[in-house]
């Protein structure tokens, strides 16, 4: 840990590389969640503007595409959707 100006303020930064989290969304926006093993957890607003994010292979998430509207969600399993019949997409 080291210290640092941030704006007006002192901060303690701890780098976060290879940190495992959780973006969620909540009523300001989105913010990143980090659980520690003791069951607590730590949420943090992001302000980072170009942050990569790696989707991990057992996170049951899939992408959508109604039309030009392109969506990020669980899985079809998970979200319980019923396969449609082999036609074309409806907008």
């Amino acid at each position: 840990m080291a210290l640092y100006r941030y704006g007006k303020a002192i901060a303690e930064v701890t780098p976060a590389n290879g940190i495992r989290g959780f973006l969620l969304h909540g009523l300001n926006g989105f913010f990143f969640r980090v659980y520690h093993t003791d069951s607590d957890f730590t949420d943090y607003t992001i302000r980072h503007d170009d942050l990569e994010v790696i989707i991990a292979s057992d996170a049951m998430a899939s992408f959508y595409k109604i039309g030009q509207y392109l969506i990020l969600d669980h899985s079809p399993e998970v979200l319980g959707l019923e396969k449609a019949e082999d036609s074309a997409p409806t907008n």
